[in-house]
């Protein structure tokens, strides 16, 4: 079996995304979806259940009394926190899967990851784009799900891969393609495929890195994420190595029509959405 035959195998391997998030997704794409319907596909998780209560009567929300009902806290959580913290929880478990290769920054790959999805939200309410909002946080999200197959893999190969990052010759991106022959952006979008996303998510997983390369009906997205994923690194949501060597955001930035000022202002939105997410993620903002 070749190393890209062990890499497929691998993608085959990986537990399918929750349907329940998924459902949940869908129905909350509707802006007059209905709590009971939502409700009903919730109340299938036990542990998706666990943790809407568990945020709603956590001191985040300092409530007089406790919620014991389903519904009541899907009421109070809304759409757009019940959203993060589904996605959220989904992501969480698998960005914390690898033990090998990218492993050694896991804590900041799922940091990067969800700092990422925030970054992107805030640049589509900025730049006030007509993009499904759970697409956006979704592909944003998991813009990096491709290192937790790579994970196991590279672990021989990653100082080769950190040594052209480190020598200025070469994105990360650019190193993993010389070394290993794919990069860790178009696992991602393998993996995408297999969970049936569709396809401007994974679009957007498998060129965050090169957005100018996604189909045209889809660059909007991909360029969303890859300029969200570089300001993130910019301002100190890095991945290892990974941080040291992004492109291409100047560009972006120029064609989104962002100025020095409006950057500013972005940033600021961000770090306070980023506190309120990691609220919500149950995530220490450190």
């Amino acid at each position: 079996m070749s190393f890209m035959e062990e890499i497929i195998a691998a993608v085959d391997e990986m537990p399918p995304f929750p349907q329940v998030v998924q459902r949940a997704m869908q129905a909350l794409a509707d802006p007059e979806y209905e709590v009971s319907g939502l409700v009903d596909i919730l109340k299938v998780d036990q542990a998706v259940t666990a943790n809407i209560l568990k945020l709603c009567n956590s001191a985040y929300f300092g409530l007089p009394r406790k919620v014991a009902s389903l519904k009541e806290a899907v009421v109070y959580l809304g759409a757009d926190q019940l959203r993060q913290l589904l996605l959220s929880g989904a992501a969480s478990k698998i960005y914390e899967k690898p033990t090998q290769g990218y492993a050694l920054f896991a804590d900041e790959l799922w940091r990067h990851a969800l700092a990422t999805a925030v970054m992107a939200q805030v640049l589509r309410r900025h730049l006030r784009l007509k993009i499904d909002e759970n697409m956006v946080f979704t592909a944003a999200l998991l813009h990096d799900v491709g290192k937790v197959v790579l994970s196991a893999f590279v672990k021989d190969k990653y100082r080769a891969i950190e040594s052209m990052v480190e020598e200025g010759e070469s994105s990360f991106q650019e190193a993993e393609k010389v070394v290993l022959g794919f990069d860790h952006a178009e696992i991602g979008g393998k993996i995408a495929e297999k969970w049936e996303f569709p396809p401007e998510i994974i679009a957007a997983i498998s060129f965050h890195h090169e957005p100018s390369r996604s189909a045209k009906e889809f660059r909007l997205l991909a360029e969303l994420v890859a300029l969200a994923n570089n300001l993130v690194v910019m301002v100190g949501y890095g991945t290892g190595v990974d941080g040291l060597a992004c492109r291409g955001h100047d560009l972006l930035l120029k064609k989104m029509k962002i100025t020095e000022k409006d950057l500013e202002v972005l940033l600021i939105e961000f770090q306070i959405e980023m506190e309120k997410t990691c609220d919500i993620a149950g995530l220490s903002e450190s």
